[in-house]
């Protein structure tokens, strides 16, 4: 018989919540997903009806009560929805899977499949207005994952439910359920793929052992353990947890407004929240009165713990994990005892917790077995033990009470036996606003080196001129650390921008893949800082370097054809770039001027043949070279190469046509791209077009179907269109026939194309216009094949405003040919679309039907699509940089740059289909189009003051004033993202005059650039705004 007189399950908790005479909230989540202070108390007995509803919506989504394991993943930031779904799990049978929205699909497919033991099944339950994650949907179903979205208040919260009998199942044994695993966290993933923690309903009961008695306030989502912990607590006590949306960006503003309106008794946050707090006063006052205020989750750093104790709050640590539970506290120390950081453990855990010495005062923390938190273990020394790995030294005076220093796996041991602690160290350097990430390496050599990951808008600068930047603050952190800790600057190495540094949800270094990864880096920079390893340095001819340049490539798995191909062409990104140069350095004799072997020496040469060069001057002191003389013959060489076509043999009239016809069948590239999505929409939503050939470059998993990629593509840009005009299809143009097997779909092509838009280009400002070849290639094979088809296929080329941008104001770029190249962006994108502009120009002589579109700065529409400005540009980060936390302030324009001809991203793509015929009845037929609003507004004047209406309180100052500002901001790039671009704003120049694109000629043959409405005018801006914080919260929800 089952003791129904005791709680053995969590969902039996639920249902005394529900039945308790004390109606206590025991919830409280905004009532809207982006309230801060708009509580919304919910009591026990509204939860369980809540869950009810819930337990009836996941049944009619093919979610049948279950009497053994099966596991559903859970993917969503942490709001009642998500409560309530988890929940509704539980009761009925599954084991819920909380997982991390930041991994990879694969991670999660295999995750799912680790834990699904006795079925084929794998579900995963999404929040719908997570946007971020639709992207992701796509490639989830392709790996066979059954994805649907979380229970939603409409749907749990509902008359229907009300109205019929309440879930029950019947012959619940309560007693053996309550050692049934029902809810599923894992690890950060540090060292390799995260692994699944299991709670069964035994532990969650447990979490009242220890339950505080108090309100609470909690910033830190349910998927993270002491999170969960925190809402099991509040359960059990009948105390109410109040809790920000996982959509709000958490800003001191945001956090500080939500405390004060919740007056809790104790706030459960993160080191990360309480730096937000600690900028203003109106922060610390919020939780100075608080019973204590707890942080977890990571290292509170020593200076802001002491001011806010300092300031009267009562900081209280806590710490444990996923595997132990909570296992020591600061928090319940009297408020004169001043020794925050020093943890210690409670009464019932002190018997099954040891701290083992290691060196000096370093002690790792051992949990016993025993301990009813501890869920797993991983040493039989001691007996079915959990090593924690995390490192304490003991307080001087103070009786058990420890201070956490670091983990054993952070340790860098140097090959004297010394130990090299580096999250100190790295944590000072990564303050400084241009550095992103900083490692600290050095495990088994001599001395410790570092890696500083470049900041955002630093690539202007020169390797030693970033280095002299930042090593003030390295020797800051030199000075606090012990001797042999010490980083010297021959041991740094700088990593560029573009390269990801591998990191944890909770954004701490995920040390071992960072020197797997970087290993050959790390090898270089110890061979080049000696003469150790010199003996044995290559000294070779220029042909002896090609040869070997050719082999090492080709042994990192590229297909490198000769000395002239292009390392870009061929797959190889930034980090490989890097790694072949470290390879160099270790392998090759530079004559001792390995300085002049720059980081990204590899893409600057772009092939086999000029790296081969280079090294072989730089090691003869000879590298002084002109790069502007070899970029200008660069140009010369790839016009010439690619100006050339063939005749059309089957043109019977060489005069372009024009003629209205409702059967047009189009070639669009670029169809997952910001503006291509937006033609394909345009295309689809055309009476005239019947078929639409999607063209795009098969992605690293061949096995995707490219409808399902171009679907994912689409969604994520906010589009759910028929695709029963689109033939999506992997090809590359750069090939014959554009890569299609059997050639019979390209001649089938050759016969019903009417028109081809290329819109797709590699988008990479760190390259040079070398490696631009393979797009100048693709486009000449579109070219080609547009003069021999039957129709006379029209083509527009999609250029970029950017091939006059050094022209100097004032001045009016006519659509025109532009005269030369001193006009061009010195960057080798703009470049190399300035060299397909001449190549269009020299089609149109041998026959082809073509035309350049010269597109300025796209934002997002009205009527289609996301209203998400990609957040990382730079104008949207100035834009955001307004907000209060940030700079709090925008500059003034000086008069070249006031002027603002931004073009909505579907305006653009109807007037391009107006131009091109395709959906009206006559086109145009000019050789250049500049395609900007021709209707523009002044930054100063119109667009500051719209952004101030919309809500937006910021100052407007001058340019320098407002850099200033900039670079005295706050340096956390999560709040402030404006100030890792400090650099590229210092390098902004001020033009005297301004650019003005002439846009009458596609004025006249469009009749959407006519009718194009100011940026400024209407809602746009305030939608993209909202749709920035939008995006914000979720970011914030993956990394809290």
């Amino acid at each position: 018989m089952t003791d129904m007189t005791k709680i053995w399950t969590f969902d039996q908790l639920l249902q005394q919540r529900a039945a308790d005479e004390d109606q206590t909230p025991l919830l409280a989540f905004p009532k809207t997903r982006r309230g801060i202070t708009d509580y919304d108390p919910i009591p026990g007995a509204s939860l369980n009806r809540f869950v009810d509803g819930a337990v009836k919506c996941l049944i009619r989504k093919g979610f049948p009560p279950v009497h053994e394991e099966v596991v559903v993943g859970v993917c969503a930031p942490t709001d009642l929805d998500y409560l309530v779904t988890i929940f509704a799990l539980i009761r009925l049978g599954y084991t819920a899977f909380q997982l991390s929205p930041r991994l990879a699909p694969s991670a999660v497919r295999e995750l799912l499949e680790s834990v699904q033991q006795k079925h084929d099944r794998h579900a995963l339950l999404y929040a719908r207005d997570d946007t971020t994650f639709h992207q992701k949907l796509g490639v989830l179903r392709n790996l066979g994952l059954e994805v649907q979205p979380i229970a939603t208040r409409d749907e749990y919260d509902s008359p229907q439910h009300t109205e019929a009998p309440t879930f029950h199942v019947e012959g619940y044994d309560y007693t053996k359920v309550h050692y049934q695993r029902c809810l599923i966290l894992h690890s950060s993933g540090s060292t390799g793929l995260p692994k699944p923690i299991y709670y069964d309903h035994q532990k969650l009961m447990a979490f009242g052992l220890y339950a505080q008695d108090a309100t609470a306030f909690i910033t830190l989502p349910f998927s993270h353990a002491l999170g969960m912990s925190s809402y099991m607590q509040a359960i059990h006590k009948r105390k109410t947890i109040y809790a920000m949306s996982g959509y709000v960006p958490q800003t001191h503003d945001t956090v500080t407004a939500a405390i004060t309106a919740a007056n809790p008794e104790i706030v459960w946050t993160v080191p990360y929240v309480l730096k937000l707090l600690a900028e203003k006063q109106d922060g610390i006052d919020a939780i100075r009165s608080r019973r204590f205020v707890s942080s977890g989750g990571s290292k509170l750093p020593d200076e802001l713990g002491d001011m806010l104790t300092d300031a009267g709050v009562h900081i209280g640590m806590q710490f444990g994990s996923t595997e132990t539970g909570l296992i020591m506290s600061s928090a319940y120390r009297p408020r004169e005892d001043k020794a925050w950081n020093y943890l210690r453990p409670p009464p019932h855990v002190i018997p099954y917790i040891m701290f083992e010495p290691l060196d000096g005062e370093k002690h790792e923390c051992i949990i016993l077995d025993g301990h009813r938190g501890k869920i797993m273990s991983n040493s039989d020394d001691p007996p079915n033990s959990w090593r924690t790995s995390d490192l304490f030294v003991p307080h001087p005076t103070i009786s058990n009470a420890w201070k956490f220093v670091g983990r054993m796996d952070d340790r860098i041991t140097l090959l004297n036996g010394e130990k090299v602690l580096p999250l100190s160290i790295e944590g000072r350097i990564k303050n400084h606003p241009l550095v992103r990430e900083a490692v600290v390496f050095g495990i088994d050599r001599e001395v410790p080196g570092l890696m500083l990951f470049r900041a955002l808008g630093t690539s202007h600068w020169e390797d030693q001129q970033f280095l002299d930047q930042v090593w003030p603050t390295i020797e800051h952190a030199n000075s606090h650390a012990e001797a042999f800790s010490q980083i010297i600057r021959e041991m740094i190495v700088i990593i560029p921008e573009d390269v990801e540094c591998p990191l944890t949800d909770k954004s701490s270094i995920k040390r071992g893949h960072v020197y797997r990864e970087f290993a050959p880096i790390i090898d270089a920079t110890y061979a080049t800082a000696g003469s150790a390893n010199k003996t044995s340095s290559l000294q070779l001819t220029v042909p002896e370097l090609e040869d070997w340049i050719l082999r090492t490539v080709r042994s990192q798995g590229y297909n490198i054809e000769d000395v002239n191909t292009q390392f870009f062409a061929v797959g190889m990104d930034s980090l490989k770039a890097i790694h072949l140069r470290a390879l160099i350095l270790k392998h090759i004799d530079l004559g001792g001027h390995e300085s002049d072997c720059a980081s990204m020496i590899v893409f600057d040469c772009g092939n086999v043949e000029r790296l081969a060069k280079r090294l072989y001057a730089i090691r003869a002191g000879n590298c002084t070279g002109d790069k502007q003389d070899w970029v200008m013959n660069t140009i010369k060489v790839l016009l010439h190469k690619y100006s050339e076509f063939p005749e059309n043999l089957n043109r019977i009239d060489s005069s372009p046509s024009t003629s209205w016809s409702n059967e047009k069948v189009i070639i669009l590239t670029g169809a997952t791209g910001f503006l291509g999505a937006h033609l394909l929409a345009a295309l689809v939503e055309a009476n005239s077009v019947r078929k639409v050939y999607a063209f795009m470059r098969p992605g690293s998993d061949d096995c995707q179907p490219p409808e399902v990629r171009l679907e994912s593509a689409l969604q994520d840009k906010g589009f759910i269109i028929p695709l029963d005009k689109v033939v999506p299809l992997y090809t590359d143009i750069t090939q014959d026939h554009f890569g299609l097997r059997p050639t019979t779909l390209y001649k089938t092509m050759l016969s019903e194309v009417t028109h081809i838009i290329h819109c797709a280009w590699a988008v990479n400002f760190a390259i040079d216009i070398s490696a631009f070849e393979p797009q100048l290639l693709g486009l000449h094979n579109l070219l080609a094949f547009s003069i021999q088809t039957e129709q006379h296929a029209r083509l527009l080329f999609c250029s970029s405003i950017g091939v006059a941008q050094s022209t100097k104001g004032p001045a009016t770029i006519a659509s025109a040919p532009l005269p030369s190249f001193e006009a061009c962006s010195p960057m080798g994108y703009a470049q190399s679309k300035l060299i397909g502009e001449r190549m269009v120009e020299s089609a149109t002589k041998y026959g082809a039907n073509a035309t350049v579109l010269r597109i300025g700065q796209i934002i997002p529409g009205r009527r289609r699509g996301t209203k998400l400005w990609n957040p990382t540009e730079a104008l949207p980060l100035m834009i955001r940089s307004a907000r209060k936390g940030s700079v709090g302030a925008l500059p003034i324009m000086d008069t070249g740059r006031d002027a603002v001809d931004w073009i909505e991203a579907d305006t653009l793509a109807d007037t391009i289909l107006q131009l091109a015929g395709i959906s009206q009845a006559t086109g145009s037929t000019e050789l250049v189009y500049n395609l900007v609003n021709p209707r523009g507004f002044s930054w100063k004047d119109e667009l500051l003051p719209v952004l101030q209406r919309a809500g937006l309180e910021f100052d407007v100052v001058p340019w320098l004033e407002w850099l200033e500002r900039l670079e005295s901001s706050s340096e956390d790039a999560r709040v402030n993202p404006s100030r890792k671009l400090l650099g590229f704003w210092r390098k902004q120049t001020q033009r005297e005059g301004g650019l003005v694109f002439d846009t009458a000629a596609a004025e006249a043959g469009s009749m959407a650039l006519r009718g194009a409405v100011r940026v400024v005018d209407g809602s746009l801006l305030v939608e993209m705004a909202e749709a920035w914080s939008q995006h914000e919260c979720e970011q914030n929800a993956r990394v809290a």
